[in-house]
C-alpha cells in the first residue's frame, strides 16, 4: 500500500525528472556466502534480520541481497524480483499472507525469477536506489516495495502492495515481454539508469553569496500558508510529525521572533501530545495517523521517531516550561527504557503494529471492555480519554487520547487533582491487566547505529531541559556501546544483530554518531568526545567525499550503477546537512579552515532550494543557513564549575549560539588563556570578540539578550 510519506519522493524526484512519467512501461553491500549456495531453496532461515526471518518459511525461494552472487549463480539469466520491506511494516505482512504464501505465486516465481528479500533497515542504499526508480516509473512509492529487474539488477518495473492476482498478472506480462522482446526491456532499463544517475548529480557553483534573512523569511511565509492551523502539522489527509520540521520552526521563531509562528508551534505540539499518535498507557509515539485530526494511528513504533521526539519536546519545554511537554518527555523516556532498550545499553529498531489478532489490537479496546473498566465512572473515563462510544473505528474499536484541559474536567465532575489522579491510576491498572492477556507485538531487536546516535542526542537534550542525571548516564552508556560494538578497525558498522556488527556504515551512521559525540562534548566538556568526532570526520572525507560536488555520497562505493547522494530531509534529517553542521561546529571549535570552507561550499549549493518554494524539505539545512543569516554568538564557560553552570544555562532554549566548556586549562582555540584558578567564568562573545566575563547565569543571559 502507498505510504503517505512518499509524497516526499514526488517533490524530490519528479520535479527534477518529470519527463520520466512517459516511461511507464506496463502497468549492493556485498555479503559473504557459503559455497553450497542454492538458488532453488529459501535461504533466509539463517539470517539475523527479523524481517528476513519473517519470510523464511514462505514457499518462495527467497535469497538475501547479494549482487555478486546472483550475477555468478543466475546462469539461466532469469529476471530478478527484489522485494523490500521491514519487520514492523503492516502492509508487508498483508502481502506476505495474501500473495507470497500462495503456492501458485511461489511456483511461478520459483520457475521464472530469482527472488530477493531486502530489509530496508539493513540495506537502506538498496531501498534508496529502487525507491527512486519506482518513483520515476510510477510517480508513487511505499512499502512493501516490489521491483522486477534485469539479471544485472537494473529495474524495469516497480510497485508496492499487490494482491495475488495483481502480482501474477504483473509478473506474467513482464516475463512474456522478456521472452519475446528483450530489447524493449533493456532500452527501458537504460533510460531508468540514466535518470537515476542524473538525480544523483548536483550542479555546483563555487561563487559565495551572502545568506540574507529574507531568503528564509520568504520560504517560511510560503510554507506556513500550507499549515493546518486547526489541528497542527501540515495540510495532509494523514499526519506525520516529522520532527526535523518542527525543530526548525522552533529555531526560526526564536532567531526571527514571530508570535504567529510561535503560537502555531506550541499549539501543534500540544495537540500532538494529547492526540492518538501517542500511546497514553505505555508511552511512546506511533509512526503516523491515518486521519488529519491525529486520532487513529498506524500502530508501529520506530526508534528514529521516538529518539527525535525526545529532543523536540525537550527543547519545547526549555522554551515554554509547559508541564505537558515535560511529562511527555518523562513518559517517552520510560517507554524507551521498558520496551526498546537492550540489556547492553543500546536501543532496538522498532515495535510492530500487529500482533496475532491484527493491526493495533494490542493497543485498542471494544465497548464492553471500556464499560467494564469505567464502571460507575464511565462517563468521566470516556471524557478523560476523549472516547465517543458512537464513533468506533473499524466498526467496533476505540483508541485512547487524552484530555488537554484537566482543570475544566475536574470542575465538570467536582474532583480534586488528587482524586482524578487516583481514578486514572485505577483505570491504567485495569487496562494493563487486560493487555497482559494479549500477545505483545514483535520487537525488532536489530540495533542500528544511526538511530542509536539519534537516541544519544535526544537524551542529551532531555538532560539539558530537565536535569535528570539518568538521561546523561544513559546517553553515555549508549554511546559507549556504539564505540565498543560498532567500530571495527576504525570503520563504523551499520547494524548489530545476534551479538555481531554487520554491514559497513553509511553516511547516516557516521554523521549522526559524530553529532552524538559533539552533543556529549557540549554537555560534559570531555575532550575524548571531541577527539572521536574529529577522528570519525576524517573517515567521512576518506570514504564519502564526492569529486564532482561538495556533498558526500551515501555509501563508500556506488550501488549497482549509481552513486547515491541525498540532500533533503526524510523521516530523519538529511545526513549531508547533519554532516555540514558537524563540520561547522568542528571548524569553529578547532579553527579548522578546511572544514569551514567545505561548509561554505555545501551551504552555497543548497541555497537555490530556498528560492523554489521547497524549503520545507531542507529544514536541517535551514538551521545552518540561519547561522549566517541571523546573529550568532559564542558562550564559553571555563573553570572548575563549568559543567554545573553549563547545565543551568542549557535549561534555556538558546539557538544560534556556539557553546564550549572546560573545567581545566586547555589549548583549544576558544578556551585558550581563559582559565583562572579558583574561578568559573562565563564569556559571551560575537565573532570571537567577548564581553567582560561574568560569574552568574543571570548576567550571562542578560548579555545574550542585549
Amino acid at each position: 500500500m502507498n505510504d503517505p510519506f512518499q509524497d516526499y519522493f514526488n517533490r524530490k524526484y519528479l520535479q527534477k525528472k518529470p519527463f520520466l512519467f512517459f516511461l511507464i512501461l506496463i502497468n549492493s553491500v556485498f555479503f559473504s556466502c557459503n559455497s553450497d549456495f542454492n538458488l532453488n531453496q529459501n535461504n533466509l532461515k539463517q539470517e539475523s534480520s527479523a524481517y528476513l526471518k519473517q519470510h523464511a518459511n514462505n514457499p518462495i525461494h527467497w535469497q538475501r541481497w547479494n549482487e555478486t552472487l546472483y550475477k555468478k549463480s543466475n546462469t539461466e539469466e532469469k529476471l530478478l524480483v527484489v522485494s523490500i520491506g521491514y519487520s514492523s511494516c503492516h502492509w508487508c505482512h498483508v502481502m506476505e499472507k495474501e500473495t507470497f504464501e500462495a503456492e501458485e505465486v511461489a511456483d511461478y516465481m520459483n520457475t521464472n525469477f530469482v527472488s530477493i528479500k531486502v530489509d530496508r533497515e539493513e540495506n537502506p542504499e538498496i531501498d534508496n536506489l529502487y525507491m527512486t526508480a519506482t518513483q520515476m516509473m510510477t510517480g508513487s512509492g511505499g512499502w512493501p516495495l516490489n521491483v522486477v529487474c534485469l539479471p544485472d539488477g537494473r529495474p524495469v518495473y516497480g510497485g508496492t502492495y499487490h494482491t495475488k492476482d495483481q502480482w501474477l498478472e504483473v509478473l506474467g506480462k513482464i516475463q512474456k515481454l522478456y521472452e519475446n522482446d528483450k530489447k524493449q526491456l533493456y532500452d527501458f532499463a537504460d533510460r531508468v539508469e540514466n535518470g537515476i544517475q542524473e538525480v544523483n548529480r548536483f550542479e555546483y557553483t563555487p561563487e559565495a553569496k551572502i545568506i540574507d534573512p529574507s531568503i528564509l523569511q520568504n520560504e517560511m511565509a510560503l510554507w506556513s500558508s500550507r499549515w493546518d492551523t486547526l489541528n497542527g502539522g501540515e495540510q495532509q489527509n494523514q499526519k506525520f510529525i516529522t520532527p526535523v520540521k518542527f525543530n526548525y520552526i522552533q529555531y526560526y521563531q526564536k532567531v526571527n521572533p514571530d508570535n504567529k509562528i510561535k503560537t502555531y508551534f506550541e499549539k501543534t505540539l500540544t495537540n500532538i501530545a494529547t492526540s492518538g499518535i501517542v500511546d497514553h498507557l505505555e508511552g511512546g509515539f506511533y509512526r503516523y495517523t491515518v486521519d488529519p485530526e491525529w486520532k487513529i494511528p498506524h500502530f508501529e513504533k520506530m526508534l528514529y521517531d521516538n529518539a527525535q521526539l525526545l529532543s523536540l519536546f525537550s527543547n519545547a519545554f526549555k522554551e515554554t516550561q509547559n508541564p505537558l511537554f515535560k511529562s511527555t518527555v518523562y513518559a517517552l523516556y520510560d517507554f524507551l527504557q521498558k520496551r526498546m532498550k537492550s540489556n547492553q545499553g543500546a536501543f532496538y529498531a522498532a515495535i510492530d503494529a500487529d500482533n496475532n489478532e491484527g493491526e493495533g489490537r494490542y493497543y485498542v479496546f471494544n465497548r464492553a471492555q471500556l464499560e467494564e473498566i469505567g464502571a460507575a465512572d464511565l462517563e468521566l473515563m470516556l471524557d478523560f480519554y476523549r472516547v465517543d462510544l458512537n464513533q468506533p473505528f473499524e466498526e467496533s474499536f476505540y483508541h485512547l487520547r487524552k484530555k488537554e484541559n484537566l482543570t475544566t474536567l475536574m470542575t465538570k465532575y467536582g474532583l480534586t487533582a488528587e482524586a482524578l489522579e487516583a481514578k486514572k491510576n485505577n483505570w491504567e491498572k485495569q487496562f494493563a491487566a487486560l493487555k497482559e492477556k494479549r500477545e505483545f507485538p514483535l520487537i525488532d531487536t536489530k540495533i542500528i547505529t544511526s538511530w542509536n546516535a539519534l537516541m544519544v542526542s535526544g537524551l542529551i537534550t532531555a538532560y539539558e531541559a530537565i536535569g535528570e542525571e539518568q538521561y546523561l548516564q544513559q546517553a553515555k552508556e549508549t554511546y559507549a556501546f556504539l564505540l565498543k560494538n560498532l567500530i571495527r578497525k576504525g570503520d563504523l558498522m551499520h547494524t548489530y544483530q545476534m551479538d555481531q556488527a554487520k554491514l559497513e556504515g553509511n553516511l547516516e551512521d557516521y554523521a549522526f554518531t559524530i553529532k552524538a559525540a559533539l552533543d556529549l562534548y557540549r554537555a560534559t566538556g570531555t575532550t575524548s568526545y571531541l577527539k572521536r568526532a574529529n577522528q570519525l570526520k576524517k573517515e567521512v572525507f576518506k570514504k564519502f567525499e564526492s569529486s564532482e560536488n561538495p556533498f558526500f555520497t551515501f555509501t563508500e562505493n556506488p550501488v549497482l550503477f549509481s552513486e547515491l547522494i541525498a540532500v533533503d530531509d526524510n523521516v530523519i534529517p538529511s545526513a549531508n546537512a547533519i554532516m555540514a553542521e558537524n563540520l561547522w561546529l568542528l571548524g569553529q571549535l578547532l579553527e579548522d579552515k578546511k572544514d569551514l570552507e567545505k561548509v561554505m561550499q555545501m551551504r552555497q549549493s543548497v541555497r537555490a532550494y530556498f528560492s523554489e518554494g521547497r524549503g520545507s524539505d531542507y529544514c536541517q539545512w535551514a538551521q545552518l543557513l540561519a547561522k549566517e543569516a541571523f546573529p550568532l554568538k559564542e558562550v564559553v564557560v571555563v573553570g572548575s564549575q563549568a559543567q554545573q553552570l553549563n547545565q543551568v544555562l542549557q535549561k534555556n532554549y538558546l539557538p544560534n549560539i556556539l557553546f564550549q566548556i572546560s573545567e581545566e586549562p586547555s589549548e583549544l582555540p576558544l578556551i585558550s588563556d581563559r582559565f583562572v584558578e579558583e574561578e568559573t567564568l562565563i564569556y559571551v562573545c560575537e565573532n570571537k570578540v567577548c564581553l567582560r566575563p561574568v560569574k552568574s547565569i543571570n548576567k550571562a543571559l542578560e548579555q545574550l539578550k542585549n
